[in-house]
């Protein structure tokens, strides 16, 4: 088993400093701690080549920061890099490989306009996909009309998700978006891909999230609390969209939940950070994972039941929606939450008596997905 001994972010935002001095910025609290044990790192980054052109950005950053004496590798699985970085990690530390493994996730998206941006991101679909002009955020249009009409879920409980989110990240102090919204204003908001509207897309974000990982007995040598990976599962799907059986049957999700779920052998977590690009991914990944019911995850928020104080608490971070979404960091800033949850570490977010959580790093729309079940206890 696998622990994480310290966490630290930065502000998620439009930010001025390089895509290194965001690197660290949130690695270089815990390199100051830490920097005789770490005998790898891992750099989470989907797009320096596109957003910053750089390649080869692993040793450039460990030379940065002065580790170029420790082995590096980047990581790159889209806007599921973070997962699967922490998953790569967990595997050379259960292997033996390694003893200590530095995970920075980072991404500089503000240097393209936002077209720019949405075309590198929708390069992950099909050429056939493509060419019909289907992109990222019209597939999320495509899945609020069909849950709409499946289930006769009420239009304003998908725009609720936002401002829920938005209410969290109004008090997290990394937050890319800090401000609430009401509903009005999210169902009043710029239409980007019909329904869905400006408020319920996630903004392009600049930033970096870092962990440091031990294997859980050397764990309590690093800190007094320790958080551990509990379990952990990677799931797939097709990346043609078009050949799914069905748009809200989201099985990358489900496969990796389901066997994440198992190795913990916990049977309901007290919160969850999901991956919500598009308000409707939190509510479909939800059910998928069975923290809602089916057909009826849009009931919940109408009645409040995602809140922080709520039965299942969903995204208290903010979640990609208003903490932002720099994509090679996003996955690892959701464990630095779930770490600072588990720790009551989250103030005015804290969710009471939080023992276990769960986090969904997700690539593409679904084609693949990592979920990792954190937890107090070994």
């Amino acid at each position: 088993m696998v622990a994480i001994v310290d966490a630290w972010l930065t502000p998620f935002g439009k930010r001025k400093e390089s895509l290194f001095d965001l690197a660290k910025e949130s690695s270089l609290p815990l390199i100051r701690k830490f920097r005789d044990a770490i005998d790898f790192v891992i750099i989470s980054n989907s797009y320096s080549g596109e957003f910053n052109g750089i390649s080869g950005v692993n040793n450039l950053i460990s030379t940065y920061l002065s580790l170029e004496d420790i082995p590096s590798i980047r990581v790159d699985n889209t806007s599921g890099s973070g997962g699967s970085a922490v998953l790569v990690a967990k595997s050379f530390l259960d292997s033996g490989m390694a003893r200590a493994v530095l995970v920075i996730g980072v991404e500089k998206m503000s240097t393209m306009k936002t077209r720019d941006v949405t075309s590198v991101i929708s390069s992950l679909l099909p050429p056939r996909e493509r060419s019909v002009g289907i992109s990222v955020p019209s597939l999320a249009s495509l899945m609020t009309r069909e849950y709409l009409d499946r289930y006769r879920a009420r239009r304003e409980a998908i725009a609720e998700v936002a401002v829920k989110n938005h209410r969290n990240g109004a008090r997290n102090p990394f937050a890319h978006i800090r401000k609430e919204v009401t509903l009005s204003d999210v169902l009043s908001s710029p239409v980007v891909a019909d329904p869905l509207t400006q408020y319920e897309f996630c903004p392009i974000s600049d930033g970096s999230a870092s962990l440091l990982l031990v294997r859980d007995e050397e764990a309590l040598s690093f800190t007094g609390k320790p958080v551990y990976i509990k379990g952990m599962a990677m799931g797939s799907d097709s990346s043609h969209i078009t050949d799914r059986e069905d748009l809200l049957e989201m099985r990358s999700v489900k496969r990796a939940g389901e066997l994440a779920m198992k190795f913990s052998g916990v049977e309901r977590v007290d919160f969850a950070e999901l991956h919500d690009m598009a308000t409707i991914l939190e509510i479909v990944e939800a059910e998928a994972l069975g923290l809602l019911r089916k057909g009826e995850g849009w009931k919940y928020y109408l009645e409040g039941r995602t809140e922080v104080n709520g039965d299942m608490p969903i995204n208290t971070s903010g979640g990609l929606n208003s903490k932002g979404h720099p994509i090679g960091a996003s996955g690892v800033a959701q464990l630095v939450e779930a770490f600072h949850q588990i720790r009551g570490e989250a103030g005015e977010r804290q969710v009471k008596d939080a023992r276990t959580g769960l986090s969904l790093s997700m690539a593409g729309f679904g084609n693949s997905a990592t979920v990792t079940v954190v937890g107090d206890e070994p």
